[in-house]
C-alpha cells in the first residue's frame, strides 16, 4: 500500500474521531495528514511527508484552533447555545406531578422523565402547579413557579 493512500486513511480517521468527539485535536491531526497526503502524492520522501504533517498539524493548532473557537463563541452569542444534559433543562416549564411540601421534594414530568423537584426557599406547592426549573442540585431539580 502506497503512502498516500495510508495517510489518506488516516486523516479520515481522525475527522471521524472529530465528529464524535469535537475536540479539535483531532480535526489539527487531521490538517497535518492532509498535508502529509499532498506531499505524498506530490512524490515527496517519507521525511517530507512527516515534516509536512508535523508542521501541518502545529499550523492548525496556532491558527484553525482560534477560529473555529471564535465561531464556537460567536454562534452561541447569536442564538441559542446547544446545552445538554442537566443544564438543557433550565428554563422549562411544566406542571408538578406531585406536591412539594417542607419534608419531602415534589415530582415534575419533563419530556417523559419524571425529576424530584423542590422550591429554593423550601415553600410547599400543590400538585398542578405550573413550575419553571431555575436550577438544580445534583439530580433534584430546584423550581420556582412559573
Amino acid at each position: 500500500m502506497t503512502a498516500w493512500i495510508l495517510w489518506l486513511i488516516l486523516c479520515g480517521a481522525l475527522l471521524l474521531l472529530e465528529l464524535m468527539t469535537a475536540s479539535l485535536a483531532a480535526l489539527c491531526g487531521a490538517c497535518g495528514c492532509f498535508a502529509a497526503f499532498v506531499f505524498a502524492v506530490f512524490g515527496g520522501g517519507m521525511e517530507s511527508q512527516l515534516i509536512a504533517a508535523a508542521v501541518g498539524t502545529v499550523a492548525s493548532l496556532l491558527f484553525l484552533a482560534p477560529l473555529v473557537n471564535r465561531y464556537r463563541a460567536a454562534r452561541g452569542k447569536g442564538a441559542q447555545a446547544a446545552t445538554t444534559n442537566m443544564d438543557a433543562l433550565i428554563g422549562r416549564t411544566a406542571p408538578l406531578a406531585r406536591e412539594i411540601t417542607a419534608a419531602q421534594p415534589g415530582r415534575v414530568r419533563i419530556d417523559g422523565d419524571n425529576w424530584q423537584a423542590r422550591t429554593a426557599d423550601g415553600a410547599p406547592l400543590p400538585k398542578g402547579t405550573m413550575v419553571t426549573v431555575a436550577g438544580y442540585d445534583s439530580i433534584i431539580l430546584i423550581v420556582k413557579t412559573a
